[in-house]
């Protein structure tokens, strides 16, 4: 069984769509097709959430690619795809090295606000993975409704030229496919998390959580090779996250 990629030219435009996560699943579309749609009345975030995309500059996007089951740690692959996002953006405005950063597991930030939010589906059927990637990125807008004014914000503070939205998609495509590649050596996989850790939002913070039926408080070391997060509790003990509880909180 062979990876299948994301293909430039399976990409689809949509003027208006529930859900372009739903609207890729469609079993007529075959693995390495996307879609892009300048609005999305019914976006999905992690947990149920609502994913709502600001602006007048936005990406709302959706990508289906099959792995095989045995190469692949999701909560890893979840890394990735947010670290290409973040290498994406990195290319088209490298002076925000520094400013823009990674919050796992699949998030990005602007300094304290999410400019990007990344939702991984998948299904598992005769050992393989087929996998939904969803992303939107609040590119530029005049302004943040009230209530997210403290949680949200754009990637850029001016309007940016005609056809980067584009420019923007083609490059996060080119860098999923080159993480896919990376999926497939473990030398790569250790490179690219030094890589991760290094533009990470949590790096170094102390974070408090609900592990194992309890509340605990610890400081981020990094991450292993699952893509999970490593915590040095209070106590001294190391224990690694697989994804976030609703109690999960930076102190």
């Amino acid at each position: 069984m062979s990876y299948h990629f994301l293909k430039p030219e399976l990409g689809h435009h949509l003027a208006s769509v529930g859900s372009t996560n739903e609207w890729i699943k469609d079993s007529q579309l075959v693995p390495g097709s996307w879609v892009v749609a300048d609005e999305q009345t019914k976006g999905k975030g992690r947990g149920g959430n609502e994913w709502i995309s600001l602006g007048d500059e936005r990406v709302i996007f959706s990508g289906k690619i099959q792995l095989p089951a045995y190469d692949i740690s999701l909560p890893l692959f979840s890394l990735f795809v947010s670290a290409a996002l973040l290498k994406s953006i990195l290319i088209f405005f490298p002076g925000l090295e520094g400013e823009i950063s990674i919050k796992w597991p699949n998030d990005i930030y602007r300094g304290e606000k999410k400019i990007a939010g990344i939702l991984i589906e998948s299904e598992f059927h005769n050992g393989i993975y087929t996998v939904i990637i969803g992303m939107g990125l609040n590119v530029y807008g005049d302004g943040v409704p009230q209530d997210l004014k403290t949680k949200a914000c754009y990637l850029l503070d001016e309007k940016p030229l005609e056809g980067l939205t584009e420019r923007l998609t083609f490059q996060f495509i080119q860098e999923i496919n080159s993480y896919l590649i990376h999926l497939m050596d473990q030398g790569q996989i250790l490179q690219e998390l030094i890589w991760i850790e290094k533009h990470s939002f949590l790096k170094d913070k102390a974070i408090e959580t609900e592990w194992d039926s309890k509340m605990i408080r610890g400081k981020v070391l990094g991450f292993d090779e699952y893509g999970f997060l490593i915590l040095l509790t209070e106590k001294g003990e190391k224990i690694e996250l697989m994804d976030t509880s609703p109690s999960f909180r930076v102190i």
